[in-house]
């Protein structure tokens, strides 16, 4: 197919991670020489909210409403996961799922909801309309195109009988700052603490914390600049993440190349060697029964670090090239 415009769908006045690779990935497609224009297309229901300031390095103020789009059979539509629910307003354009985020997807579904919150949540949620009111399989099977961020949503898509010739695997890369100081990073002096981010798996980190040496210094990442996460990530000796992995996590990927050891759980992505690329060591599932045996990992990375630190030269030569991937497969994809 000869592609003529591709919108990007994306919620306005939202600053995460998703996000910004729905910017970065209109940006990318514009800097082809004669391939299809790219937009950045603010979904209905968030178009009261203003555009992220940090955003407008990739559109500037380009981006247009949903309604400005063409739906035509020579464009292409990219809808995050999330937003499977604005699938049906479009009848000939193609249609291609790009699945930043497993969990997230199932939390919109009423099973999904019902299993991670109970049965009256669920209930009350799908009565406001929170959730997913036609059925999600329906949905997934529409789509032209399933655009992979992990191979995490590349298993979660097979397992729902989706064929490997309607999926590409298109990832992301972390903020350039991270890559670009990498070298100044690792000559750092590291203070002997535990970075974590309380947003994720709070209840077993907390359990870690109880249980650990009064000697060990716990620092939450949270309400900070992106310079100021890369100052503590730089000057620290590890990152610790036993939160759910909706997809590639950026936060792992930014904390080793910043010059932390990272210590992970096994679920979602951090399973996957291919989306957490660190040595088998520096994960466990979060049990209880694995605590002791976390806090002696914990430890040997505190007190080894110079040692520790060379676990993970492959992970970060990794995420180095994920930028020049991501161009490489954006290419493949919309060319």
């Amino acid at each position: 197919m000869d592609i003529k415009k591709v919108y990007v769908l994306c919620p306005k006045g939202v600053k995460t991670g998703g996000p910004e690779l729905l910017h970065q990935l209109v940006f990318t497609i514009n800097m082809f020489d004669n391939g299809p224009k790219a937009y950045l297309t603010y979904t209905s229901e968030t178009s009261e909210g203003a555009p992220v300031e940090a955003y407008r390095e990739y559109i500037g103020d380009s981006g247009i409403a949903e309604s400005q789009i063409e739906d035509d059979e020579n464009n292409v539509i990219v809808f995050p996961e999330i937003n499977l629910n604005l699938m049906h307003k479009f009848r000939n354009a193609k249609k291609y799922i790009w699945w930043l985020s497993v969990d997230n997807f199932l939390l919109k579904t009423f099973s999904g909801y019902k299993k991670e919150r109970g049965i009256l949540r669920a209930i009350k949620h799908a009565l406001i309309g929170d959730l997913y009111i036609y059925n999600s399989n329906s949905a997934i099977k529409l789509a032209d195109k399933h655009l992979c961020q992990s191979f995490y949503a590349i298993d979660y898509l097979k397992s729902r009988g989706i064929n490997d010739e309607k999926i590409e695997y298109l990832a992301d890369y972390i903020n350039d700052m991270y890559v670009e100081n990498s070298s100044e990073y690792a000559k750092c002096d590291k203070i002997s603490r535990v970075l974590y981010n309380p947003k994720k798996g709070k209840e077993f980190t907390q359990k870690l914390i109880d249980a650990a040496p009064n000697n060990i210094e716990w620092v939450p990442l949270i309400n900070l600049t992106n310079a100021q996460v890369a100052d503590y990530l730089s000057t620290s000796k590890l990152y610790i993440d036993f939160g759910n992995h909706p997809g590639m996590d950026r936060f792992p990927r930014e904390a080793a190349t910043c010059g932390c050891c990272v210590i992970t759980d096994k679920r979602g992505s951090a399973k996957f060697k291919e989306d957490v690329n660190i040595p088998d060591q520096y994960k466990f599932e979060d049990k209880e029964e694995n605590i002791p045996a976390i806090l002696e990992q914990i430890e040997y990375c505190l007190n080894n670090y110079d040692v520790a630190f060379k676990d993970f030269e492959n992970y970060r030569n990794i995420i180095k090239g994920q930028k020049a991937k991501f161009v490489e497969d954006v290419n493949k994809v919309f060319r």
